[in-house]
């Protein structure tokens, strides 16, 4: 086992556990658990509150659906167990009332257990506007198994791959090359494996979370996943955010080794993912904003810019075939 002491600006304190030690699993505790690894778990509580995974998730109506069982349990420490949604969700509930005052996160993801929920914000969707409603808030423990994570890696494929890339590539040069050796070799990645490059990334995010919140491609995320209503796989979303990010990098002269990565990216792109977007939902959705802003992270160095969407089309009317060839 391994772990961790985050420490936010505020001074609050989160302690991360890596390994299979799970001590969560109390009378005292109220858990809910994204209704897809319902299966994964041998001795969970009874009374486990059961929630669909999913962007979709993340909405008004499911808060409230909380307070209530918040207040039919009665207990004050919550458990979150399953992916980037339910974190955010369970999170937005349990510091938004009053009763909680412990709340603990089981991230089950590659996404959720390397972006770990430490940036000091919880979010929920509204009107289908990705991430509109926030909320301070700081988990007390997170536990990070990597078990749950190979388990979906070895269900889904390469794709769960690609939040370690996107990590490496934001934050730091040697490890994103040490893990393009490590990929190019095609050969099955073993538990221990998988385990040492979720550590490596988790311990990087930890010690750049406070300073550059975002890995390259999750501002164009956030912003295709409300172009396309909430209905974007996230972590497809982040794949073809990190392709725009990337092709605006190159614009702008601010990335290097792009192409090592895009390369990456193709490869363990999933097979069930769209491989083109409808630019008529893109277009339309930016038509109503009047800035976009722009944050570029790659090895450790971040661009921010906000240009007028004015702007925007008129680098898609001039450079958009070569976005067309990236993507």
């Amino acid at each position: 086992m391994k772990s961790l002491s985050f420490e936010l600006h505020e001074k609050r304190r989160c302690g991360i556990v890596f390994g299979k030690d799970f001590d969560a699993f109390s009378p005292e505790s109220i858990f809910v658990m994204d209704s897809g690894l319902n299966n994964l778990l041998q001795n969970k509580p009874e009374d486990v509150h059961l929630l669909p995974g999913g962007e979709h998730i993340k909405s008004i109506d499911r808060v409230f659906e909380l307070y209530q069982l918040f207040r039919t349990r009665g207990h004050s420490r919550v458990v979150a167990f399953g992916g980037g949604a339910i974190i955010d969700m369970v999170g937005y509930s349990a510091f938004s009332h009053g009763q909680i005052n412990e709340f603990y996160a089981v991230p089950s993801t590659s996404l959720s257990q390397t972006l770990l929920p430490i940036h000091g914000k919880f979010y929920i969707n509204f009107e289908f506007r990705k991430d509109l409603l926030s909320l301070y808030g700081l988990p007390s423990k997170i536990y990070v198994n990597p078990d749950l994570s190979f388990s979906r890696f070895l269900e889904r494929g390469n794709c769960e791959l690609i939040p370690f890339l996107l990590t490496t590539y934001s934050y730091d040069e040697h490890a994103f090359l040490y893990l393009e050796k490590l990929l190019k070799k095609d050969e099955k990645l073993p538990l221990d494996t998988w385990a040492d490059i979720l550590w490596l990334g988790i311990k990087l995010y930890t010690e750049k979370v406070n300073n550059n919140p975002g890995v390259i491609g999750m501002k164009f995320a956030n912003l295709l996943e409300s172009a396309f209503r909430l209905k974007l796989d996230f972590l497809n979303a982040l794949a073809f955010g990190a392709v725009f990010e990337i092709w605006l990098g190159k614009i702008f002269g601010v990335v290097k080794k792009e192409q090592d990565l895009l390369i990456l990216l193709r490869k363990f792109w999933n097979r069930h993912w769209p491989l083109r977007l409808d630019f008529s939902s893109i277009n339309e959705y930016l038509s109503q904003t009047k800035n976009l802003e722009i944050e570029i992270a790659c090895f450790g160095n971040v661009f921010h810019e906000r240009i007028d969407t004015k702007e925007f089309f008129s680098l898609l009317k001039s450079h958009g075939r070569e976005l067309e060839r990236l993507l």
